[in-house]
């Protein structure tokens, strides 16, 4: 398997209730890790937990959590540094823009875009960044990798063929969340929920890190506003049933499908460019991991988590 609230508690209280008061004036200041002779300190790190999060975590939570960000909050910089390096930037009006095409790519109304981003655990600034970020990628593969990403017309037409029934209408869905900061507990919370040890609604109280408004459930969630991992998960679902845990945006989620309901039909054109997205998506994120690969290997890492 791969792997995927917001609190205003400062981070020296948060820390103060996880190591103790004698541990943290000195921990806080702690560095962590050494990225080409730039620093990550233990607050950065905590800082990052609680956005990734969504809130201040339990200590067991953060402490599971805390590698796998730490890893990520890596790779920022590298990439961060390599585009320094190569003089890549992105203006404001670039982000802006991509916002844009992105709502009007899967045609999201402003209330349909803020709900989008609350199903992936992000606000509107995170949201930003990220597009920021998706803007270097892209700009550094166009610079640095020579066969540019092609999705065939072939291609699209199986993919359709494959999704015609869901890609023909415009379908909605009510769902539940429970959403974990660490995979072994989101696969034994599964096993807990299936064995009929917790109710969903207990552990979306008791366990998820993610939204609790209405016991996590979102109602007339629209198939297109979600990206293909929720789609996937929730594709072979009859309505009472889970999904098994998967990664959004490293934490992990778990859905119950509580109705699936199909409406008008789509224009094949607006298909096309939904399809041509979809396919497009994870073949640029290969690639890019491939060239992630090899900016690591060349980069002086210290982790002294």
């Amino acid at each position: 398997m791969k792997k995927y609230g917001v609190s205003v508690v400062p981070a020296v209280v948060f820390l103060l209730a996880f190591l103790g008061l004698a541990q943290a004036a000195q921990v806080v200041d702690r560095i962590v890790a050494v990225v080409n002779g730039e620093i990550i300190t233990f607050q950065d790190l905590q800082q990052r937990v609680r956005m990734v999060t969504g809130q201040t975590p339990d200590p067991g939570a953060a402490g599971e959590a805390m590698p796998q960000i730490l890893e990520s909050m890596i790779d920022d910089i590298i990439l961060r540094q390599e585009a320094q390096r190569l003089k890549i930037e992105v203006s404001d009006s670039e982000v802006e823009n991509e916002i844009r095409q992105f709502k009007a790519r899967r045609r999201l109304s402003e209330d349909e875009f803020e709900r989008s981003l609350r199903l992936q655990g992000l606000t509107q600034e995170q949201f930003k960044e990220q597009s920021r970020q998706d803007i270097v990628k892209h700009k550094m593969l166009g610079y640095m990798v020579r066969r540019k990403v092609v999705v065939t017309q072939e291609e699209v037409d199986a993919y359709v063929e494959k999704n015609r029934a869901e890609l023909a209408t415009e379908r909605t869905v009510d769902m539940q969340i429970i959403v974990s900061a660490d995979a072994d507990r989101a696969e034994a919370l599964f096993d807990e929920l299936n064995k009929g040890g917790i109710s969903f609604d207990e552990a979306v109280e008791r366990y998820s890190v993610g939204p609790k408004v209405n016991n996590g459930v979102m109602t007339d969630v629209r198939w297109r506003e979600m990206d293909e991992p929720w789609r996937d998960a929730l594709r072979d679902l009859n309505a009472g049933e889970m999904s098994k845990p998967f990664m959004i945006q490293d934490k992990w989620v778990i859905l119950k499908l509580l109705d699936r309901r199909d409406g008008a039909k789509q224009e094949q054109a607006a298909v096309e460019d939904e399809v041509r997205e979809a396919i497009m998506r994870p073949k640029l994120e290969e690639r890019f991991k491939e060239y992630m690969s090899g900016l690591r290997a060349k980069a002086i890492i210290q982790n002294k988590l």
